[in-house]
Parts: structure tokens; C-alpha cells; sequence
């Protein structure tokens, strides 16, 4: 296709159980922050609990954003993949109504 472009639903389809399938992993994977209640006081220095504290919710916290915006992803990605199966069923169907209703008239019996 010269200047455009061309979609394969079946590889938006497999991109999004790709997405979907990360964010799941990723999931599972997530620190569990009570494991910092073992570097709490005593067990070391107060300022560097309270800087392991401050570091691990952070990292939490945008461990949390990375499994949001791959699981909204992978549901955008899905729904194009729909949408762009949808439209080529449509227009299969529309092609093969004009293909097998149409009639052909020669252009000098052809009314205007």
C-alpha cells in the first residue's frame, strides 16, 4: 500500500493478550511492603527505615500506575482490534451486496 497503512486485527489481538499477560506478571510481582517493617527500628537506623520507607512506597506506587496503564492498554488494543473486524465485516458485506445486486446497463441505456 503506497502512503497508508494496513492492520492485521489478529496481531492487535495478540499484542493486547501480550499487554494484558505483562501487567498480570507484573502484578504478582509487586513488592509487599510489610517486608520494611524488618528494616524498622531497631533493626537499623531510624533515618535509613524512614528512607527505605519513603523509596519502597514510591516504587509502589509507580509499580501500581505501570500495571494500570499496561492493563488500559491492552483494553484499548483489544477494542481497535474489534473495531477494525467489525468495519471489515461491514464492508465485505456492503461489497458483496453491490457485487451480487447490482445489474450492469450499458452507458446509451443508462437514464440520468
Amino acid at each position: 500500500m503506497a502512503g497508508g497503512f494496513q492492520v492485521d486485527p489478529g496481531s492487535l489481538t495478540g499484542a493486547a493478550a501480550t499487554l494484558h499477560d505483562l501487567a498480570r506478571q507484573l502484578q504478582t510481582g509487586q513488592i509487599d511492603l510489610f517486608v520494611l517493617d524488618w528494616a524498622d527500628d531497631p533493626a537499623s537506623h531510624p533515618d535509613l527505615a524512614q528512607a527505605m520507607r519513603r523509596f519502597a512506597e514510591f516504587a509502589h506506587d509507580q509499580h501500581q500506575d505501570v500495571v494500570a496503564l499496561l492493563a488500559a492498554l491492552s483494553l484499548r488494543v483489544a477494542a481497535s482490534a474489534d473495531n477494525y473486524e467489525q468495519t471489515e465485516a461491514t464492508m465485505a458485506a456492503d461489497m458483496n451486496a453491490f457485487l451480487t445486486q447490482s445489474t450492469y446497463q450499458p452507458a446509451d441505456q443508462r437514464s440520468s
